[in-house]
């Protein structure tokens, strides 16, 4: 229990480090599918998405989702209009999430400093900020927590064979998989942590029970949302579709992402690339067969967990991939410091060698996280450019949008010059055919630029 408070306490320290240095974007204002997802519903409406899409006004990428809505319905009622109290309670839920990877690896035998390594590149990435900025995200992070739990409790389950246990793993998968279908790749991933954290392979039986289970649990959630919405998406396995799993599995490496603009971004890039290739060779020829087999177990795991980027890959969802090969990288450092035969004066070299290739990632995951949140700032183009389709109505149906953040969002365009749906199809037509016409930097905020990364990209 005192490591798990330990635990605790770090999540709170670094997430309090984070808020401390991104502090002004708990002001931003609501953000494109924010408009209309994050409000009350009706009782019709949350009725109809237990046999219908996520979204009652059929805008979004057509999902069974019915946890995400009464999430969403959830904080526009207890919240409402209020964005720092919404970004608050975002930051809740991913400290109870990071909280719960925590206490599972602890579970899987990681000890206290490989977690701190774990979450100290994790929380400065990149993909916690494109995660942790935009509110609508928050139905992905409560996935997160409960594919989390699916986990720990499958663990729980494996070592102990407490009936109590595969209950309350069925339970956390079902309520994952009709809240997001990243739970689709639980029936593999999970005998991998298996794998990984225990010797005793004469529990096979358990394993194969609990990944059938939820093995059957995405293939009734499957049927039932393409029985139920006939359009929905599947897993493509075109070169564009494996194109993007790839540039998945190479920005959850990567802390700074994998997309790099000019020659700074490049090189810090470049020599995070060559530490995380001399570690593994060092790694490689130094380590135990045992830290050796999860290390490649979690690498394994990271791919797997990238395989919902076949069906379409978003930049904001590689969050439990990054964490698994984080995991790895941070297995991999512990064991070759343990292990390396340099002495005096040279193992301090070796030493502050390997604390500057994290510091390197920390720093990459800082600053192009400083680059997420411009991105979102209200005068950046492209993102006046997506408010303003919600708010002018440009998709093929209306938006539901409370009318108080309409008219916020109304008079935010009208001051950077957008005052209606022609104005923003011309900065649409800008924005792809004259992007020169717009500044890179953004202090002006009556200004209209263009952010060095667009919020999307890996």
């Amino acid at each position: 229990m005192r490591t798990v408070f330990k635990v605790a306490a770090l999540v709170g320290i670094l997430l309090f480090i984070w808020s401390a240095l991104f502090a002004p974007t708990f002001r931003y204002p609501f953000f494109w599918d924010d408009f209309h997802l994050i409000r009350p519903y009706s009782g019709s409406e949350l009725v109809s998405v237990f046999h219908g899409v996520v979204d009652p006004d059929k805008i979004e990428t057509p999902g069974l989702r019915p946890v995400s809505t009464f999430l969403y319905n959830f904080q526009g009622s207890l919240f409402g209009e209020n964005v720092v109290l919404q970004r608050i309670f975002l930051f809740a839920l991913m400290g109870v999430l990071l909280c719960a990877v925590g206490i599972l690896f602890l579970e899987l035998g990681l000890r206290f400093v490989q977690i701190a390594i774990v979450f100290a590149l994790f929380i400065f990435s990149r993909a916690f900020a494109s995660l942790v900025l935009w509110i609508s995200l928050s139905h992905l992070i409560l996935a997160y927590i409960f594919i989390v739990l699916t986990a720990y409790f499958f663990v729980l389950w494996i070592k102990r064979r407490r009936r109590t246990f595969f209950i309350v793993m069925l339970a956390f998968a079902i309520v994952a998989t009709f809240n997001r279908e990243e739970t689709y790749t639980l029936p593999v991933v999970l005998p991998l942590l298996w794998l990984i954290s225990s010797p005793d392979r004469a529990r096979w039986r358990e394993v194969l029970l609990a990944a059938v289970s939820l093995l059957v649990i995405a293939c009734f959630h499957y049927w039932l949302w393409h029985f139920l919405v006939p359009e929905a998406l599947s897993p493509r396995f075109t070169l564009g579709a494996v194109a993007g799993f790839l540039k998945a599995v190479a920005a959850s490496s990567v802390p700074g992402g994998f997309t790099m603009i000019g020659w700074t971004d490049q090189l810090i890039g470049l020599l995070w690339a060559a530490f995380l290739i001399a570690l593994i060779v060092i790694f490689l020829r130094t380590s135990r067969s045992r830290t050796r087999w999860q290390f490649l177990g979690l690498c394994g795991v990271g791919i797997i967990l990238c395989l919902p980027a076949l069906g379409v890959a978003r930049a904001f969802g590689v969050a439990l991939p990054t964490l698994a090969f984080m995991s790895a990288v941070s297995i991999a450092v512990v064991e070759v410091c343990q292990k390396s035969q340099f002495r005096q004066w040279r193992r301090y070299v070796f030493l502050g060698t390997v604390m500057v290739g994290l510091a390197l990632g920390i720093g990459a995951g800082v600053r192009r996280s400083f680059y997420v949140s411009e991105s979102l700032q209200q005068n950046c183009a492209a993102r006046a450019e997506r408010d303003g389709e919600f708010v002018f109505d440009l998709y093929k149906r209306p938006a539901t949008i409370p009318e108080e953040r309409r008219q916020a969002a109304i008079a935010r365009l009208s001051a950077l010059g957008i005052k209606s749906g022609e104005d923003v199809k011309n900065l649409k037509r800008d924005l792809k055919e004259n992007p020169g016409r717009y500044p890179r930097n953004g202090e002006d905020r009556q200004v209209l630029f263009r952010s060095k990364y667009e919020y999307l990209s890996f």
